[in-house]
């Protein structure tokens, strides 16, 4: 190989991995995401069609009972305070048996804009090689014509470095496509199917 193309290779390797990994998005079976990774931050960005009733999707992406089903990597989830349109959740992840997170997030409901915020109000993790998450808010958004409708998720998160802070980003991408896919299952098998 000439020095030329060592240098080139050099450039552009590092350049896309500092460019915005949206370009490394896609679509995926009728999903459509895109993770972007800027410094010690990230965010998620998935979509799909699904033909349902909107009652019942607002009811999937609000909803305890629903949310506790489709978190299907968490070793636990509970309610912990509910109010008339908002609720906060507990969620227990493990991995390894070693490595624990603990969040708390608030969740509220806005029916009109058919849309459901959420942002993490605490988090705390069993080893201090993995990156601490100093905040994280998304949201779940309807759009639609009464028939069809795009469901869209969307998180982002910042973190305080830690020893593992890339591997967590790397890691962060994949389980936000495998939600991503899981979710749209979910919601398929319970309020209508998918639409290309």
């Amino acid at each position: 190989m000439s020095i030329n193309m060592k240098r080139l290779r050099r450039g552009i390797l590092p350049a896309l991995v500092v460019l915005p990994l949206a370009l490394h998005g896609g679509q995926n079976g009728g999903l459509d995401y895109e993770f972007t990774k800027d410094g010690e931050s990230y965010s998620f960005r998935g979509r799909f069609w699904v033909k349902a009733e909107l009652h019942c999707l607002m009811d999937v992406i609000y909803r305890f009972e629903h949310i506790s089903r489709f978190a299907s990597g968490a070793e636990s989830v509970e309610l912990v305070e509910e109010g008339e349109d908002w609720h906060v959740v507990a969620y227990t992840y493990r991995r390894l048996l070693i490595l624990e997170n603990q969040s708390t997030w608030r969740r509220a409901l806005d029916r009109e804009g058919q849309r459901v915020v959420f942002e993490m109000l605490t988090s705390e993790n069993s080893m201090r090689i993995m990156p601490r998450v100093l905040s994280s808010r998304g949201y779940y958004q309807i759009h639609g014509d009464g028939k069809r409708y795009w469901l869209e998720y969307f998180q982002e998160c910042h973190l305080e470095g830690g020893v593992l802070g890339g591997r967590y980003m790397e890691r962060a991408k994949r389980e936000g496509e495998k939600f991503l896919g899981e979710f749209r299952g979910y919601v398929e098998s319970t309020c209508g199917e998918a639409d290309p």
